[in-house]
């Protein structure tokens, strides 16, 4: 509190300076005008952060993500202004402005001489328009405009995202899912859509599922790695703020047909988007809708081993699996963006985007189990399992499991000029879910058998005797049976309400003019996962006996790219799990599945103010500070199974938790000239705990020797987080950056487990905890460099290079994690030490190509009970290949081509040590061809 104060009075002692500066003004308050308007280019396309300036007053303002600016508190009078852009000739005019009145002025910037060359935009526009909004950012902002993402092949936002330095993303099923952010996890970091916040479709986890969106309906991507006190303070790794269409300045239409092909599962994909934007009403009213459509065939060949720790300490490969998946995932996305310019002074926009995307999954997979179970037991009996299963779903469902995951949000807002006072007010509501219905299960078993693993503990072991449905020994202890028949229903869905209003209001100008801006945000949460699950085992064995083997189809494909040791095996089809009949059979409830159900409510009160002071003409400060008052209620199950597996599930209660926040900011920029920009800054950030790991709960399970708990009174991860960045821009479309962090991260949370755990008298095999376990220091690298390469020789202006480096190093102190206290050199979960990306690409008379490279280096996941069973994400290297044409200057079309994942980099986790393979799934190389037309 001490601090925080001491700021404010800092802050106090700015506005008393620019005060005393406006009061000779005060007669003329009422009679101060305002401009604004909107910059756009020939081809009226908007151009965010560009620069406008009043050399008589020595002040100036930016252009937002939308073109728009205003100026406020100006004397009426007659004044110069000049508008500048990056790659366009700057444009000066005399604009007089009017006694407590608004004028309203566009502003239409042509080319600059060294860009009229290049036939029909391509990557080169892109990336002005991202270098503007970077250049003309207080803090340290990596912009990705939507020309860029069309660059890249690029089929959702999460893959996108690995384009930016220090951006590494996790992925499913070959595709991006996950963001995380200068070395963070991704639990450290938020995905916002316009400012807001997005929910979750996940049950467990706050992160947003990158992969719902597709990257073409996004106007810009912006990744705010210094929060400043206007924005949410749940972003410690930064913020991802996806900024969707906005209404254009004139008429816009554009279409997009395409295919591509799998390996995996041998089908054509299709992808298709459309876009329209006009203004009607003398221009009065904008609008902009765009619809896009992907459906992709795909798949996975994966085999997964785990270990554990022995008697002895030493680690033993206790299963091992093999699994065939195949997967179709459609998206659906469709966005509205309208507003109504009341007069100049008063606008009132409404915007919308819906996302739902399809995931139909059939899933193989043979599961060798109790292989360190060697040799015989004290009956004579082989001691390891095999079993046998199918995923799958309904004939509704296509006979696979479907995932139904949709987000939506919508948004009204306004902005309004009073005088010198501007403000600006927004509420929305968004949603998130997730629907599996009628999810199934079939598994056989087959127990005393004895397997010959070979390569145990390296990188691909495998079994070399395999099973089969076709064997099995005479006696009923040696045949196949049904394990599991069962069927699931689970529904996730989270409510968000917000609302929020902001004022601005400018003090002085000139170099040292100062403004301030305050306001507050209410928002609502609620957060619910029902399942539901029974098990018809008994009564399928009772009634059907062994019809199954009647219906059986062979999986694991041919080219199977673990290796050739991982042979076919058959499995139950999917059709006849499907078209079993289970209102006809009596169902038992899995109570251990509706154990981890929950609801919650979470109500965050925020309030802030912000204070920018010019210091000269080259200098800029801005303080703040906001407060975050978040108020939790969370009531989940308790579930109890006794060694006679007696189970009970009983309500916890409610848990109720409420804590206060205070978050100071302090920016600095120095601007050297007009292409050399420095950046310092302080600032304090959080993470709220998981959602799964706030339930009340306790899950005691006597059979399997296991207890699992949850944990009310996990605190925030609260980090400090010092930047000093250093920025030079080319005056042919490019920069270089180098910049050094440091984030002092204290209550990290991990999942504790631990092994002999006494509770309650009783001692578990297994006990796990959520829980606050330590503070780390990170301390990190960032290098970017992009341009072309007419600076060596003109002819060389159509090639051009991007690439990015972030190093970062953690250390882990005061870990809280019973029996692994005294170690040292821990690394921070979720961090890559190295990420780097590299593109090399050419652009000439509308022809466009691009080799794009990304990298990121191995890190811990999850922490395990001792060192050795530690969880890391494999170093991955991806590599991609794009090419298009573009032709036509009224109606442009573009002709497109890639392939992506040429490396055929699989996903892959390791314990321990690096050749001790956990997971390793592979997805083959895809490939993309289509047509854009623009008119």
């Amino acid at each position: 509190m001490k601090k925080s104060f001491r700021l404010a009075a800092f802050v106090l002692l700015f506005m008393g300076t620019g005060n005393h500066a406006s009061a000779e003004e005060k007669v003329n308050v009422a009679k101060q005008g305002t401009i604004c308007g909107r910059i756009v280019d020939t081809s009226k396309q908007t151009l965010p952060g560009a620069t406008i300036y009043i050399e008589k007053l020595h002040t100036g303002v930016t252009s937002d993500m939308n073109g728009y600016y205003t100026f406020a508190n100006l004397t009426p009078g007659t004044y110069t202004v000049k508008v500048s852009y990056v790659g366009y000739t700057p444009v000066e005019m005399s604009i007089t402005i009017p006694a407590g009145k608004t004028l309203e002025k566009n502003v239409i910037l042509n080319e600059g001489l060294e860009l009229q060359e290049i036939v029909v935009g391509g990557a080169f526009q892109g990336q002005r328009r991202a270098i503007s909004a970077q250049k003309s950012s207080m803090g340290i902002t990596n912009v990705v405009s939507a020309d860029q993402v069309g660059k890249f092949p690029d089929s959702n936002i999460g893959d996108a995202l690995k384009r930016i330095n220090g951006i590494n993303v996790q992925y499913d099923q070959g595709e991006a899912r996950f963001g995380q952010v200068r070395g963070t996890s991704a639990d450290l970091s938020s995905v916002t859509i316009n400012g807001n916040r997005l929910p979750s479709a996940e049950g467990d986890t706050r992160n947003v599922q990158l992969d719902l969106i597709p990257a073409d309906m996004v106007q810009t991507i912006e990744v705010n790695k210094v929060v400043t006190a206007d924005m949410d303070g749940d972003a410690i790794g930064g913020s991802i703020n996806l900024i969707t269409k906005s209404t254009p300045y004139k008429r816009l239409l554009s279409a997009t047909a395409g295919s591509g092909y799998n390996w995996i599962s041998r089908k054509a994909q299709l992808n298709l988007g459309f876009t329209y934007g006009d203004r009607f009403f003398n221009d009065k009213l904008g609008m902009m809708a765009a619809v896009s459509y992907q459906n992709s065939p795909s798949g996975s060949d994966n085999v997964e081993f785990e270990y554990d720790t022995d008697k002895q300490g030493n680690v033993v490969l206790v299963e091992a699996q093999k699994r065939q998946y195949y997967v179709t995932r459609e998206r659906q996305s469709y966005s509205l963006a309208l507003d109504y310019d009341i007069n100049p002074n008063h606008r009132i926009t409404l915007k919308g985007i819906y996302n739902r995307r399809h995931d139909w999954e059939n899933r193989y997979r043979v599961t060798y189990k109790d292989l360190d179970k060697t040799g015989l037991d004290k009956d004579g009996d082989m001691q390891q399992a095999a079993q046998i299963e199918t995923k799958g779903g309904t004939p509704d469902n296509r006979n696979a499991r479907l995932e139904l995951q949709q987000t939506m949000d919508f948004s009204l807002g306004g902005e309004h000029q009073f005088g010198r006072l501007s403000m600006d007010w927004g509420a929305s509501y968004a949603r998130a879910t997730e629907d599996r219905p009628n999810e199934r299960y079939f598994s056989l078993k087959q127990d005393f058998l004895g397997f010959n693993v070979v390569d145990a503990g390296n990188r691909f072991p495998y079994i070399a005797t395999d099973v089969s449905l076709h064997n099995g020994e005479a006696d009923d202890r040696g045949k196949w049976k049904v394990k599991e028949l069962s069927e699931s229903n689970q529904n996730i869905y989270e409510n968000d309400w917000k609302f929020k209003v902001d004022f601005e209001l400018p003090l002085t100008n000139g170099f040292y003019g100062n403004k301030l801006k305050f306001g507050a945000k209410y928002a609502s949460k609620t957060k619910d996962k029902e399942v539901t699950a029974y098990d018809y085992t008994k009564s399928y064995s009772k009634v059907s006996g062994t019809a199954y083997m009647d219906n059986l189809a062979s999986q694991i494909r041919d080219g199977f790219m673990p290796g050739e040791p991982y042979k076919a095996t058959d499995f139950v089809s999917k059709e006849y799990l499907g078209s079993l009949d289970l209102s006809t059979l009596e169902g038992k409830q899995v109570l251990e599945e509706s154990s981890g159900n929950y609801h919650a409510t979470e109500n965050i009160a925020s309030t802030f103010f912000r204070f920018d002071q010019n210091l000269g003409k080259k200098m800029k400060l801005m303080v703040g500070l906001r407060m975050e008052a978040t108020h939790i209620k969370y009531n989940g199950w308790n579930w109890n199974v006794d060694e006679a597996e007696n189970e009970t599930l009983d309500n916890t209660g409610d848990s109720k938790h409420n804590y206060v926040n205070w978050l100071p900011s302090v920016l600095f920029k120095y601007d050297v000239n007009d292409d050399f920009k420095v950046r310092a800054s302080f600032t304090e950030t959080l993470s709220r705990p998981k959602y799964s790991a706030l339930i009340p709960c306790v899950n005691v399970n006597r059979k399997d020797n296991e207890l699992v708990m949850g944990n009310a009174d996990l605190t925030p991860t609260i980090s400090y987080n010092f930047d000093l960045s250093a920025d030079y821009y080319f005056k042919s479309i490019g920069l270089v950056s180098a910049g050094v962090f440091y984030k002092k991260i204290n209550d990290f949370i991990v999942d504790q487990v631990l092994g002999n755990y006494m509770y309650q008298n009783y001692e578990y095999k297994k006990f796990t905890q959520p829980k606050n376990a330590g503070d780390a220091d990170l301390l990190g690298v960032e290098l970017a460099y992009q341009r072309d390469f007419g600076f060596i020789a003109p002819a060389l202006k159509c090639l051009g290079f991007y690439g990015t480096y972030t190093y970062t190093h953690t250390r882990v102190n005061d870990f809280n994690f019973e029996g692994r206290e005294n170690e040292k050199d821990l690394s921070l979960p979720g961090s890559p030490k190295h990420t780097a990306n590299a593109s090399l690409y050419f652009e000439k008379k509308g022809f466009s190509a691009r080799l794009s490279y990304n990298f990121a280096s191995s890190f811990i996941d999850e922490m395990g009970k001792v060192a050795d069973l530690d969880r890391y994400y494999d170093a991955v290297n991806y590599m991609d290949l794009n090419a298009s044409y573009t032709f036509g200057k009224k109606i442009k079309t573009t002709f497109y081509a890639d392939a992506t994942n040429l490396l055929n980099q699989p996903l892959r986790y390791y314990q321990g040590t690096k050749d001790r393979t956990m997971q390793a799934e592979y997805y083959g190389v895809k490939v993309n061809a289509g047509v854009k037309v623009n008119f």
